[in-house]
């Protein structure tokens, strides 16, 4: 049943909550862990929490990195806390481990380190370790040790871990988040302070059983950094110029484009296309900088092809297409920007082809050209190997791309009079491993409506107006 007012000990939540922490940690005593956390609605809240609860006097926010995730310079102003001036003059310190949305990050021995030379006895020390997890199954090897916590305890030093399970578990919209406290009287110092019956029962319930769900850990740390790179190659391709920060594992990028203009282009852009990015001239006083959040490849290629078209306008290129031939519409997907670097070829190129037909268009100020097919799924070039060799030599790096569904029925590898046992799966496994086929060695078809056997160049509408780059 679904309770109207959760309790506000739960007893079930706090014990899997101490094992996942202290899973990998040796001798880290659970039981006495588990009574030493917070639970709250969302990280917003507990950060509230801190900020009214710390001793009286200044605070200091993300002292260590150019900006800082701003709710807790937030929550220490409403609580009427100045900006102090060092860190050794603070009440109480607030930091990100890795950093939010900078990525900035500490190993652990950097982490204690630092706080051990800033930190004066009486501050608090809050160290938001919430994107941690993200590191992979070693995470806690990484974040603070409780014996460092113990330790500065003594020194009158206390220091607490916020842990927002929200991204990692993805359940926005079931915010909860914990906070790791130095003792049981800190526990309970801010469980007074706080509301009671924060923490809805759906939300409970939901993080039990994710703490127990392994299998989507496992499947988050082996996507997580590839669709990262994913992101971040294609990017980079497209604006070389631009900087991406950040760990590898992390779960967003922090990019500065170098341009103010260019920043908030895309951004509009991408509330457009419905693919919001954060534009950090909201909030953090940043306008040449993006926060993107990692998504996956299917998710990030509308953002993308956003950005390709964007890229295109910006260099005043107009491109106008031709018509389909009569096949089935199952068989072509759509036109789309591609940037060439992402293509993948399947075969070799003809050099003295190629340069035949370079020498043909050299001096034509505009190109006319069939566009490129290219597999939908891998975007494998299934027809215009020497057309794309062109486009590259001519310094084109942004062109339309017709997409086909390669796995049709009436997408042939070659004619029936030509069957040399190339197979599909065989062509996109040439091009997936960069194992290429001699030239011409597939002469791919595509079936009409009304049965006739094309050749599949009859797909690509004639590329016009894209200006030379020489």
């Amino acid at each position: 049943s679904v309770e109207l007012y959760p309790r506000r000990k739960d007893e079930e939540l706090e014990a899997l909550t101490a094992r996942f922490l202290a899973d990998g940690q040796g001798n880290l005593d659970v039981e006495a862990l588990s009574k030493r956390l917070v639970f709250g609605n969302g990280a917003s809240e507990l950060i509230d929490l801190l900020g009214r609860t710390a001793p009286p006097g200044p605070f200091c926010a993300g002292p260590h990195v150019e900006v800082q995730y701003k709710e807790y310079e937030k929550a220490c102003k409403l609580a009427g806390r100045e900006v102090a001036s060092t860190p050794k003059d603070a009440s109480v310190i607030c930091l990100m481990n890795p950093n939010s949305p900078t990525g900035d990050y500490m190993g652990r021995t950097e982490m204690e380190a630092w706080i051990e030379s800033h930190a004066s006895p009486g501050t608090w020390v809050v160290v938001d370790e919430s994107h941690l997890c993200f590191k992979g199954p070693e995470w806690r090897d990484h974040g603070l040790s409780m014996a460092f916590i113990d330790r500065m305890a003594t020194l009158q030093i206390p220091i607490f871990i916020v842990k927002s399970w929200t991204t990692i578990f993805a359940c926005p919209g079931l915010s909860i988040c914990s906070i790791i406290c130095p003792s049981e009287s800190k526990q309970k110092l801010l469980s007074q302070a706080q509301v009671s019956g924060s923490v809805s029962d759906f939300a409970r319930r939901y993080l039990k059983a994710a703490f127990q769900d392994s299998d989507y850990l496992d499947r988050t740390w082996g996507a997580m950094p590839r669709w990262r790179q994913h992101m971040a190659t294609r990017l980079q391709r497209l604006h070389p110029t631009w900087e991406i920060k950040g760990e590898p594992w992390l779960p967003f990028l922090w990019i500065d484009t170098k341009d103010e203009k260019v920043a908030k282009q895309i951004y509009l852009a991408s509330l457009d296309c419905g693919c919001p990015i954060r534009w950090a001239d909201y909030g953090y006083g940043k306008p040449s900088h993006l926060r993107l959040a990692v998504r996956r490849p299917y998710d990030f290629s509308v953002l993308y092809q956003a950005m390709l078209q964007l890229e295109t306008q910006s260099r005043q290129r107009s491109i106008s297409f031709g018509t389909y031939a009569d096949v089935q519409p199952s068989v072509v997907e759509g036109v789309r920007l591609v940037h060439i670097d992402d293509l993948l070829p399947h075969e070799q190129v003809l050099t003295d082809r190629a340069g035949k037909l370079q020498d043909y268009i050299r001096d034509l100020p505009v190109k006319i050209l069939p566009a490129i097919i290219v597999d939908s799924k891998y975007q494998v070039v299934i027809d215009g190997h020497h057309r794309l060799e062109l486009f590259r030599a001519a310094g084109m790096s942004i062109v339309p791309a017709v997409s086909v569904n390669y796995h049709h029925d009436d997408v042939l590898v070659n004619p029936p009079s030509k069957d040399n046992g190339i197979t599909k799966e065989t062509v996109i496994g040439s091009a997936v491993r960069g194992k290429l086929m001699t030239p011409k060695s597939t002469q791919h078809m595509v079936r009409s409506r009304g049965g006739a056997l094309l050749p599949i160049i009859v797909l690509a509408p004639q590329i016009a107006e894209i200006q030379s780059h020489h």
